[in-house]
């Protein structure tokens, strides 16, 4: 199939629920679901954009993994947590907006997105996982929050591109290969 409308009395999708979906193109999410699985839908390769309602909550480790056609993502204002993979190898992602109720960006969450251009780290962000931006080539420029104190593993590691990078007094440890072949 290569269309979904989740009836309205739905607040959750599982696990995996439409993960491998590859031909699947439009999800049309009701406004009252609260949460989106673990892999809800990783791999779906066709999908190129998502309106996740503000309703959402909580966003599962890799949700959107793999969805190679998705360009733009909005997160909704009620999540706290990026979660572990959830954007990883997304190769069509040009921007995401990520809202200022976000604290985390947990590992790998980005991991991959060669042509994201443009991603703003709100200052509630007091934490970004191990390669969390890692071979993402399109940024020029990153500003690090005010409030994050560490730096995981290979965060930013071969963004190739980046040639303007600002870091906090905050920041009291820079880990292993964080800015491993940063050329730019």
């Amino acid at each position: 199939f290569t269309s979904i409308k989740i009836p309205d009395n739905v607040t959750t999708i599982g696990e995996y629920a439409f993960s491998a979906c590859s031909e699947l193109i439009k999800v049309i999410l009701p406004e009252g679901v609260t949460s989106l699985g673990e892999g809800v839908f990783y791999r779906c390769s066709d999908l190129p954009s998502i309106t996740i309602p503000n309703s959402v909550t909580y966003i599962g480790i890799g949700a959107f993994a793999q969805c190679s056609s998705l360009d733009t993502v909005v997160i909704p204002e009620k999540i706290t947590e990026i979660n572990d993979y959830t954007f990883l190898d997304c190769r069509s992602l040009l921007s995401v907006v990520i809202p200022e109720s976000v604290t985390s960006i947990g590992e790998y969450a980005f991991y991959g997105c060669p042509i994201m251009q443009s991603i703003t780290i709100p200052e509630s962000v007091t934490s970004i996982g191990d390669y969390a931006f890692a071979y993402d080539y399109g940024f020029t420029s990153i500003i690090i929050p005010e409030k994050v104190s560490f730096i995981g593993d290979g965060v930013f590691y071969e963004c190739r591109n980046l040639s303007s990078l600002a870091i906090p007094s905050s920041v009291t440890s820079i880990n292993n290969y964080v800015f491993f072949n940063c050329t730019g």
